[in-house]
């Protein structure tokens, strides 16, 4: 059985509350018959912005590559992204460009739970208590890597075929196993979600305008003017909702599209540097550093001797 969701409109409160740079709220509509959420939706899809929500959510990407926000996290997905994401945490999965219309059929498959009802089954259940670390980490998003991660991946996928109290069962194999794998945590230490209970669209339309424009020439006062802001407020509103400057969120997209195009082998150094936006090679040397700590050509070849083609970001 497929949950539906709602979500609360921008429309629909006082002006005065709509500030760019807040997240949307989703609100999991879940059948109180059954004790979590499992669905997939496409892309594009009315679930598929920059959103957060009180529940865990257990995040796969079945098609697509693209570029993937958590917290003030900036990543390249492909196949099989597998991603935690604790409560009231921003989140967001874009994807590239790859048909005419834009369609990708099926592309998410996601598992919403509350925090009280599994800390209530490790109540009851002592040992559920391994979970613990994985949940606590969990608060700045995880990525799942490695054989745990693809088998992972297959259970989520299974549950959708499956009654539903298969799918319980099915569901503590899943986080059982997962939390016995190997996962990194995505935001940074420091990175607050700073909750005022503002619902906005406007941050979702500045991140997907970076995602399909980075490669030109962006600029935060032109951003703010499409808003109706002055560049101040914009800017102080943005650093809120992503953890980023403008310009630092910009540079983490365009390396991380960097890496993508490093990895495939298809473009020189030079000719890359100009295709995600940078008009300065010594620029795009020094940033990738900074960010990657080695140059472009250290990463090209250590994914190439690594064989490393999933973790992008």
């Amino acid at each position: 059985m497929i949950m539906a969701h709602s979500q609360t409109s921008a429309s629909d409160l006082p002006v005065d509350e709509i500030q760019l740079g807040m997240p949307v709220f989703e609100n999991v509509a879940q059948d109180p018959e059954f004790s979590f959420c499992w669905h997939c939706h496409d892309f594009p899809s009315p679930l598929a912005k920059w959103n957060y929500h009180p529940e865990f959510e257990l995040h796969l990407i079945r098609y697509s590559r693209g570029s993937y926000f958590v917290g003030d996290h900036v990543g390249r997905f492909g196949p099989g992204n597998l991603v935690l994401v604790g409560p009231n945490l921003p989140h967001a999965w874009f994807s590239d460009a790859e048909r005419d219309d834009g369609l990708i059929r099926g592309r998410d498959v996601v598992l919403q739970f509350r925090a009280a009802w599994l800390e209530h089954m490790m109540t009851l259940c002592p040992e559920l208590n391994c979970l613990r670390p994985m949940l606590r980490a969990a608060v700045r998003g995880l990525l799942f890597e490695g054989e745990r991660a693809e088998q992972g991946a297959c259970l989520l996928e299974s549950m959708g075929e499956q009654p539903h109290s298969r799918r319980l069962l099915t569901m503590l194999t899943l986080l059982h196993d997962l939390a016995g794998g190997h996962y990194r945590q995505l935001a940074s230490d420091g990175y607050r979600h700073q909750l005022q209970g503002t619902f906005s669209e406007q941050i979702d339309s500045v991140l997907r305008h970076v995602h399909n424009h980075f490669s030109e020439d962006l600029r935060m006062s032109d951003l703010a003017a499409r808003h109706d802001m002055l560049p101040s407020n914009f800017s102080r509103l943005f650093k809120r909702a992503t953890g980023n400057t403008f310009v630092e969120f910009l540079r983490r997209v365009r390396i991380n599209q960097a890496c993508r195009l490093l990895m495939e082998g298809q473009y020189t150094v030079s000719e890359i540097c100009f295709r995600v936006g940078y008009n300065n090679l010594s620029n795009f040397n020094r940033h990738f550093r900074g960010l990657k700590g080695m140059t472009p050509r250290e990463y090209q070849q250590y994914t190439g001797e690594h064989g490393d083609r999933r973790r992008v970001g």
